[in-house]
């Protein structure tokens, strides 16, 4: 039998990643986006899983309680700060990289892990959630979007991010209503 776990899930996606790979040669858009998605990853300064890696998406996870507000934060401006490093190197020779920015997913709750051969993979509502949320009506292509689901277990936090931070907003899927905040990294928003 499996277990069902609390977890945390933490979407990666880079956004404009459709146009830049129908716009420019395979050779050059492989050598980019593996090493913008390398750059993600080494920056994972929280020391999440990684469940997958599929075209311009990392799915990372944490079983458990989650970080903080305040340390997602941190982590995305981290992921996307090395992201604009690596992207300033290749930006003046492939000028079709401009749309090319991060956005995230953060969304807690029940998850089955499992394995398949050597691959760990996540199972439950929460992953079909949080794909969802992909597609969502957040008018910025740089952003770190916090499910009121996730948002839910900060009760132990000194700040009422829950009410006070972020733009607040609810879009209608196939599966229901899916609430969030988010918050657009147009420029660092950490002080």
């Amino acid at each position: 039998m499996f277990e069902d776990k609390k977890g945390l899930v933490f979407i990666v996606d880079i956004s404009g990643y459709s146009q830049f790979i129908r716009e420019i040669s395979p050779n050059v858009g492989i050598l980019v986006i593996r090493h913008l998605l390398k750059g993600i990853i080494d920056s994972n300064f929280l020391s999440f899983k990684i469940s997958e890696i599929e075209g311009d998406a990392i799915l990372f996870y944490h079983l458990g309680l989650p970080p903080s507000v305040k340390d997602m934060l941190k982590q995305f401006d981290h992921m996307r700060t090395s992201f604009k490093k690596i992207w300033s190197r290749y930006s003046l020779k492939y000028p079709n990289m401009i749309n090319l920015d991060l956005k995230a997913i953060v969304h807690y709750g029940t998850l089955i892990e499992f394995k398949i051969n050597r691959f760990c993979k996540l199972y439950g509502n929460i992953m079909v959630d949080a794909h969802r949320l992909l597609k969502n009506s957040v008018p910025s292509n740089a952003y770190l979007l916090l499910t009121t689901d996730y948002l839910e277990q900060m009760g132990n936090y000194p700040l009422d991010y829950y009410s006070e931070y972020g733009t607040y907003q609810c879009d209608i899927y196939d599966v229901g209503s899916l609430c969030y905040r988010y918050f657009s990294f147009y420029d660092a928003v950490l002080e």
